[in-house]
Protein backbone atom coordinates (compact mmCIF):
# COMPACT_ATOMS: atom_id res chain seq x y z
CA UNK A 1 0.00 0.00 0.00
CA UNK A 2 1.27 3.48 -0.77
CA UNK A 3 1.96 5.97 1.97
CA UNK A 4 0.25 9.36 1.79
CA UNK A 5 0.86 12.66 3.55
CA UNK A 6 -1.83 14.73 5.24
CA UNK A 7 -1.76 17.14 2.30
CA UNK A 8 -2.28 14.30 -0.21
CA UNK A 9 -5.12 12.86 1.86
CA UNK A 10 -6.66 16.33 2.05
CA UNK A 11 -6.54 16.64 -1.75
CA UNK A 12 -7.84 13.10 -2.40
CA UNK A 13 -10.76 13.21 0.02
CA UNK A 14 -11.73 16.87 -0.13
CA UNK A 15 -11.70 16.98 3.69
CA UNK A 16 -9.92 19.85 5.39
CA UNK A 17 -6.39 19.38 6.66
CA UNK A 18 -7.67 19.87 10.21
CA UNK A 19 -10.21 17.08 9.76
CA UNK A 20 -7.60 14.74 8.31
CA UNK A 21 -5.19 15.53 11.14
CA UNK A 22 -7.91 14.98 13.77
CA UNK A 23 -8.89 11.57 12.35
CA UNK A 24 -5.28 10.43 12.08
CA UNK A 25 -4.40 11.37 15.64
CA UNK A 26 -2.69 8.37 17.22
CA UNK A 27 -2.11 6.53 13.92
CA UNK A 28 1.49 5.47 13.33
CA UNK A 29 3.35 7.17 10.50
CA UNK A 30 6.77 7.22 8.94
CA UNK A 31 8.86 10.27 8.21
CA UNK A 32 8.85 11.57 4.65
CA UNK A 33 10.54 14.34 2.72
CA UNK A 34 10.29 17.90 4.09
CA UNK A 35 9.24 16.62 7.53
CA UNK A 36 6.03 15.15 6.11
CA UNK A 37 4.26 12.43 8.05
CA UNK A 38 3.38 9.56 5.73
CA UNK A 39 0.45 7.34 6.67
CA UNK A 40 -0.49 3.94 5.29
CA UNK A 41 -3.21 4.84 2.79
CA UNK A 42 -5.45 1.91 3.72
CA UNK A 43 -5.43 2.76 7.42
CA UNK A 44 -5.75 6.49 6.82
CA UNK A 45 -8.65 6.24 4.38
CA UNK A 46 -10.44 3.76 6.61
CA UNK A 47 -10.16 6.16 9.56
CA UNK A 48 -11.35 9.09 7.42
CA UNK A 49 -14.37 7.39 5.89
CA UNK A 50 -15.51 5.22 8.77
CA UNK A 51 -15.40 8.20 11.08
CA UNK A 52 -13.65 6.28 13.83
CA UNK A 53 -12.73 8.19 16.92
CA UNK A 54 -10.96 7.20 20.10
CA UNK A 55 -12.79 5.93 23.16
CA UNK A 56 -11.77 6.31 26.81
CA UNK A 57 -9.19 3.56 26.51
CA UNK A 58 -7.66 5.02 23.33
CA UNK A 59 -9.06 2.26 21.16
CA UNK A 60 -10.97 3.37 18.07
CA UNK A 61 -14.77 3.37 18.22
CA UNK A 62 -16.64 2.66 15.03
CA UNK A 63 -19.69 4.67 14.05
CA UNK A 64 -21.92 1.65 14.71
CA UNK A 65 -20.50 1.25 18.22
CA UNK A 66 -20.99 4.96 18.91
CA UNK A 67 -24.62 4.71 17.76
CA UNK A 68 -25.12 1.62 19.94
CA UNK A 69 -23.77 3.43 23.00
CA UNK A 70 -25.95 6.46 22.25
CA UNK A 71 -29.02 4.23 21.93
CA UNK A 72 -28.28 2.63 25.31
CA UNK A 73 -27.82 6.05 26.93
CA UNK A 74 -31.11 7.29 25.45
CA UNK A 75 -32.91 4.16 26.71
CA UNK A 76 -31.54 4.71 30.22
CA UNK A 77 -32.65 8.35 30.12
CA UNK A 78 -36.16 7.39 28.98
CA UNK A 79 -36.39 4.70 31.68
CA UNK A 80 -35.43 7.26 34.34
CA UNK A 81 -37.96 9.79 33.04
CA UNK A 82 -40.68 7.11 33.06
CA UNK A 83 -39.87 6.20 36.68
CA UNK A 84 -40.30 9.84 37.66
CA UNK A 85 -43.53 10.15 35.65
CA UNK A 86 -45.03 6.98 37.20
CA UNK A 87 -44.01 8.13 40.67
CA UNK A 88 -41.60 5.24 41.22
CA UNK A 89 -38.78 7.72 41.75
CA UNK A 90 -39.12 10.90 43.75
CA UNK A 91 -37.42 14.14 42.76
CA UNK A 92 -34.23 14.50 44.76
CA UNK A 93 -34.94 18.10 45.77
CA UNK A 94 -38.33 17.19 47.25
CA UNK A 95 -36.90 14.28 49.25
CA UNK A 96 -34.08 16.45 50.56
CA UNK A 97 -36.54 19.20 51.54
CA UNK A 98 -38.69 16.76 53.55
CA UNK A 99 -35.68 15.29 55.33
CA UNK A 100 -34.22 18.73 55.99
CA UNK A 101 -37.49 19.98 57.49
CA UNK A 102 -37.85 16.93 59.74
CA UNK A 103 -34.26 17.04 60.94
CA UNK A 104 -34.53 20.80 61.56
CA UNK A 105 -37.61 20.17 63.71
CA UNK A 106 -35.78 17.48 65.69
CA UNK A 107 -32.76 19.76 66.10
CA UNK A 108 -35.06 22.56 67.31
CA UNK A 109 -36.64 20.26 69.89
CA UNK A 110 -33.24 19.17 71.16
CA UNK A 111 -31.87 22.72 71.28
CA UNK A 112 -34.92 23.92 73.18
CA UNK A 113 -34.26 21.30 75.86
CA UNK A 114 -30.49 21.76 76.02
CA UNK A 115 -29.11 21.11 79.46
CA UNK A 116 -32.41 19.58 80.60
CA UNK A 117 -33.10 15.88 81.02
CA UNK A 118 -34.89 14.22 78.11
CA UNK A 119 -38.47 13.69 79.11
CA UNK A 120 -40.66 10.91 77.80
CA UNK A 121 -42.80 13.53 76.05
CA UNK A 122 -39.78 15.03 74.23
CA UNK A 123 -38.58 11.62 73.11
CA UNK A 124 -42.11 10.81 71.89
CA UNK A 125 -42.21 14.11 69.94
CA UNK A 126 -38.84 13.39 68.31
CA UNK A 127 -39.87 9.90 67.27
CA UNK A 128 -43.22 11.20 66.00
CA UNK A 129 -41.41 13.72 63.83
CA UNK A 130 -39.11 11.02 62.41
CA UNK A 131 -42.02 8.58 61.84
CA UNK A 132 -43.84 11.20 59.75
CA UNK A 133 -41.07 11.28 57.10
CA UNK A 134 -42.32 8.19 55.20
CA UNK A 135 -45.88 9.54 55.19
CA UNK A 136 -44.66 12.86 53.77
CA UNK A 137 -42.66 11.01 51.12
CA UNK A 138 -45.68 8.89 50.21
CA UNK A 139 -47.61 12.09 49.43
CA UNK A 140 -45.13 12.80 46.65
Amino acid sequence: MPFLSINELHQLTGKTRATVTKHLDGVSFKDGPKKAMLYDSQVALERLYRGESSGDDGEPISKLEAERQLTIARKNQIDLEMEVTRGDRWPKDDVEAIHEASLSNVAGLLKAHEGKPLSAELIRDIFTELREVPAKLAKL
